[in-house]
């Protein structure tokens, strides 16, 4: 019985793996997305910013009864991404964007590629007034008025310190104002051995340029401080100031910060992110970051916040930063909300309320305060000014902001500034024979190549250029020695010069009381 039992069941399971076999294994599938979902396209900032994105999108949803499926884009892969996305017609139940967010560099490029649609008709329900003109600046084409995006956020770079180095260090604003008086306040922490409270080194100041996509953030402000540019506006179109001498100044300040490996030690060696990492743990004394640091600093880790970090109990402060014959410009980017063209059209009237309602004042107000860019709507700067954190980045921004140019080719001319700064880098780690040649070289090259992508042919002679240049970019720098000298601030026990002033108050305090209470207790 149990061997007839036994081979039955051996049939049966032998039946069954036939059967199973002869189908194939069924292929795993996103699920479409539904006809009435409106797709929200953004890039991927951290996850604070990606948790407050869900929120307001459920916010939306329950009071317009549409649903919103947001897709995260890699910054990194999303102009690729977009270029592959935005030449096709949306499909019926595909993931093709009906709002997007584009870096705000990027709006003239996909405006003048027809893959972004105008959204004129819609800018008396945003009321643009109240943004700034620098924020619209990248919204449309040159001197075009016709408008393609809407500001979402800025990213206004400035100077940041560790507020309680910077304060034990005796540091004003005023002792930075000038860029010899800051190459001499940087070689000054650089020569003092400077230490933080756990009585590690700090460095006084990194940019982080290798293979970084900030170069060109970061070395505008010193080419825009000297009254030079990347491009030039000319008549019927625009040409290379890569070389123009004022420009050239510029660039030979900013590469000061690059060779000077005693104020800038890792410069050629890490990236813009390994700086920023350095400055959270309080190893370094000023960075030219953005808004988003304040923020982070009061979100615990679980949010990507660095609530536990050092930096976050030193503090953070905002400085100004120094000022060339030009003046003291400070860099305006973010990122803009537009409509792609080729989205569903029985979708767009849906699309278009949702644009709308990211670009209310308190929604704005709500993401830019979970991300920590701050918001291009001014009556929202007013009450962001309460925190004084923030008052050099926005005063830098209503008085002396400054944007990159507003033309396609823009996103093309950065790679190549970028590209620049890394061989750059290079070089200057080899540190050959010949790095000053190299230099030029590159500089040159990437003149050219400015010129190339603009299709300006210009008739100046190229042996000339190259003779300015060379010669420009050896120019000696003035640095100012900082007089004041910060006495004997290294502290290689680990604690903070400000706690030891405290505990040594405390010990006088404590002294005098016992010697008090001796005295009254002899009296008795």
């Amino acid at each position: 019985m149990f061997k007839r039992f036994y081979s039955i069941a051996l049939f049966v399971t032998l039946a069954l793996c036939g059967v199973v076999q002869a189908y194939a294994v069924p292929e795993l599938r996103a699920m479409p997305t539904p006809p009435d979902t409106l797709v929200l396209w953004v890039m991927d900032q951290d996850i604070n910013a990606g948790s407050a994105l869900q929120k307001l999108m459920k916010k939306y949803t329950r009071q317009s009864g549409i649903p919103v499926k947001i897709r995260f884009v890699d910054w990194g892969a999303a102009f690729d991404v977009l270029n592959k996305t935005l030449v096709n017609e949306a499909g019926e139940g595909t993931d093709y964007p009906d709002v997007l967010q584009l870096g705000s560099t990027w709006v003239p490029y996909f405006a003048k590629a027809g893959l972004i649609k105008p959204v004129t008709e819609l800018l008396d329900a945003v009321d643009t007034s109240r943004f700034y003109p620098e924020a619209m600046k990248s919204t449309h084409i040159g001197r075009d008025s016709l408008v393609y995006a809407v500001p979402w956020f800025l990213d206004v770079r400035g100077f940041f310190a560790n507020e309680r180095v910077w304060l034990e260090l005796g540091l004003h604003d005023t002792e930075i104002e000038t860029y010899p008086k800051f190459y001499g306040v940087l070689r000054a922490v650089s020569e003092a051995k400077v230490v933080n409270g756990l009585g590690v080194e700090v460095v006084p100041l990194e940019f982080g340029v290798k293979e970084d996509w900030t170069g060109y953030q970061q070395m505008s402000p010193f080419l825009w401080n000297f009254g030079g540019d990347f491009v030039a506006e000319i008549d019927g179109g625009y040409r290379s100031a890569l070389a123009d001498s004022m420009t050239l100044v510029g660039l030979c300040h900013y590469l000061k910060l690059l060779r000077d490996q005693e104020l800038s030690p890792n410069n050629l060696k890490e990236n813009s992110a390994q700086s920023a990492d350095r400055f959270v743990r309080a190893e370094q004394l000023m960075i030219f970051g953005t808004s988003e640091l304040i923020r982070k600093i009061e979100f615990d880790t679980e949010l990507g916040g660095l609530m536990d970090s050092p930096l976050a109990k030193d503090g953070i402060m905002t400085i100004k930063g120094p000022a060339g014959p030009a003046g003291s410009f400070s860099f305006v980017g973010g990122s803009h909300l537009t409509l792609p063209k080729n989205s569903n059209p029985i979708k767009r009237h849906y699309a278009q309320d949702l644009f709308l309602f990211m670009l209310r004042a308190d929604n704005i107000d709500f993401y830019s305060r979970q991300c920590g860019f701050i918001p291009p709507d001014k009556s929202l700067i007013r009450i962001w000014m309460q925190d004084q954190r923030y008052n050099h980045l926005i005063e830098g921004l209503e008085n002396h902001g400054r944007s990159c140019q507003n033309i396609p080719e823009w996103s093309e001319i950065e790679m190549a500034v970028n590209r620049m700064v890394s061989a750059i880098a290079e070089n200057l780690l080899k540190n050959g024979s010949d790095v000053d040649e190299q230099i030029a070289r590159l500089v040159f090259e990437t003149h050219q190549k400015i010129d190339s992508i603009l299709g300006y042919n210009g008739d100046e002679n190229a042996s000339a250029v190259k003779e300015r240049i060379r010669k420009t970019l050896m120019l000696p720098i003035e640095e100012a020695k900082y007089e004041k000298g910060f006495g004997s601030v290294k502290n290689d026990s680990g604690f903070s010069l400000r706690l030891i002033v405290v505990c040594s108050l405390g010990g006088v305090a404590i002294v005098l009381l016992l010697v008090f209470s001796i005295r009254r207790f002899r009296k008795r």
